[in-house]
């Protein structure tokens, strides 16, 4: 018999602070025990309030606990749309920043030094695994559940825990070494307690999460979601999420060939009955990513500290006194900006409002970032408090153009290239093939998703086709960074802690702690 799973143990839990194994181990205590199925819908039901509703701390996990707002600031740091070069001068390090003075705060983030922000990803996604790796276990033990109530239950835990398996391994596993993936352990009980775990392989941790996909897709084929309760128990959310891990297995040493079949199956699915409720307008596309449009199909999340995410993005109180709070007028490259064509409504979210803007030119070296974006899209100021939204339909519907254009089918790409480009009026793809075709869905990812937590960091480990530069001067010292496709800068490290406890966990390469 398994061990019983306890509510005490749930809450001393959280008090844990390091190490992947100890996430996993989850060995029971002697107190209140989960034993009906209302006991685990309510532990359950306490992590999926954090997730579904705006800045609230769930159970397990931090606020926003699938995309930790230190992850957006790591991931656009390590990008290429802002200048940082620029803006480190010019806006950073300035005596009126508000948000953060400090010298080795952006030293860390601009030159890939941040080794506490993968250490809070690891840590909180290793914890809600460990949770719910406990829950599924016990519910061996619940008798009192029906068939119905046991796949709302058992559906929803299968779909995020193969989330968090997926992002760990997007985050941690170099993406040209199939060898090196992530640690997986999918129970609890003493079998597992003082375990040693080693890396898998990346076929393996894929089979994984896609196992854990398709219990869920089972379920759901044969299980309506109880209203109110679940969330990524939803056919779309979990077409979309299917979608994505063959989208970023397909480039991978795990690829198969029917890869971008599975792609465009799933991303035609979760695209489906969509483009009714896609914004077309300035306005629509940030109360969409705001929660405030309650017809817009994903699963948005807010921090709860207002300015969250404006140490790299900007003050988000530009708007009270021009100079007086920083940093701000953030700095976008050029490259970035050339990308977007006269009267595309993506221009009004991002770029501020100059001259050049309203006469219709964009793309100038020099544009700077709106002070409301990437904000909650309130009139009275951006709250800037570092916005998450999951399995948005237009991730699909560019993916699906991909698909289709990796199917070797390059005039359904362009046909769904184009519908996309309708919702931005963006102009069309018309007349393009090849590579050209293929970077131009790229460039509408990158000016799409400018902002949107992982994704333009991952679309550069993906698709490798980026050298990125900087030369900047932190504490009168010169560094220049050169990150080339495929070198170490795109696969995390590992906790120290964690390699430290563990002599079977193989570590990143190259990764060495500047001393300032």
């Amino acid at each position: 018999m398994k061990n019983r799973f306890t509510i005490y143990f749930l809450l001393a839990a959280i008090l844990l602070s390091f190490g992947c194994k100890r996430y996993l181990d989850l060995p029971p205590k002697n107190q209140r025990t989960v034993t009906t199925l209302i006991d685990v819908k309510s532990l359950l039901g306490s992590y999926l309030k954090g997730v579904a509703e705006l800045r609230v701390k769930p159970l397990y996990g931090t606020y926003m606990p699938m995309a930790p707002v230190a992850g957006n600031l790591l991931f656009e740091s390590y990008s290429d749309n802002i200048d940082f070069e620029t803006a480190l001068t010019q806006t950073y390090l300035k005596s009126n920043n508000y948000h953060l003075r400090l010298e080795q705060g952006y030293a860390d983030w601009l030159l890939w030094n941040d080794f506490t922000t993968p250490e809070t990803i690891w840590s909180n996604h290793y914890s809600v695994i460990g949770f719910l790796n406990a829950l599924i276990d016990q519910m061996d033990e619940i008798k009192d559940a029906t068939q119905e109530q046991r796949d709302q239950v058992l559906g929803e835990m299968y779909a995020h825990r193969a989330y968090y398996f997926f992002k760990l391994l997007q985050y941690f596993a170099p993406y040209n070494k199939g060898e090196l993936g992530i640690p997986v352990y999918l129970h609890t009980g003493k079998g597992v307690l003082g375990a040693e775990i080693a890396r898998k392989t990346q076929v393996e941790v894929y089979k994984t999460i896609l196992d854990d996909l398709n219990k869920s897709m089972e379920m759901i084929r044969r299980t309506t979601p109880q209203s109110g309760y679940n969330i990524f128990f939803n056919a779309r959310y979990l077409n979309h999420l299917l979608a994505q891990v063959y989208w970023f297995k397909a480039e991978s040493p795990a690829k198969e060939a029917n890869d971008y079949a599975q792609v465009k199956n799933f991303a035609m699915a979760a695209a489906d009955g969509t483009d009714a409720v896609i914004p077309t307008t300035a306005t629509g596309i940030i109360n969409a990513y705001a929660a405030k449009d309650p017809n817009y199909p994903a699963v948005c999340m807010e921090n709860i500290t207002q300015g969250g995410i404006s140490a790299i993005y900007g003050s988000c109180y530009q708007y009270l006194s021009p100079g007086a709070y920083g940093p701000e007028n953030i700095p976008l490259t050029a490259e970035f900006a050339n990308l977007f064509a006269p009267g595309d409504v993506r221009i009004q979210t991002i770029f501020n409002n100059d001259p050049n803007r309203a006469g219709g030119k964009v793309g100038t070296a020099g544009k700077t970032l709106n002070w409301a974006w990437p904000s909650d899209g309130t009139t009275s100021g951006s709250l800037k408090r570092g916005d998450a939204c999951i399995f948005k339909p237009e991730d699909a519907i560019l993916m699906l153009a991909e698909a289709q254009f990796r199917l070797n089918a390059p005039g359904d790409a362009i046909t769904t290239l184009n519908r996309f480009k309708g919702f931005r009026n963006a102009g069309t793809a018309n007349g393009l093939s090849g590579d050209a075709l293929l970077q131009e869905i790229i460039n509408e990812r990158r000016k799409e998703f400018f902002g949107d937590y992982d994704k333009r960091w991952l679309d550069l480990k993906r698709f490798g086709q980026k050298t990125i530069t900087r030369k900047l001067v932190f504490f009168s010292k010169q560094y220049d960074l050169t990150v080339s496709p495929n070198d170490y800068h795109y696969a995390l490290p590992i906790p120290l802690s964690e390699v430290q406890q563990n002599p079977n966990l193989v570590p990143n390469a190259g990764w060495v702690q500047i001393q300032y």
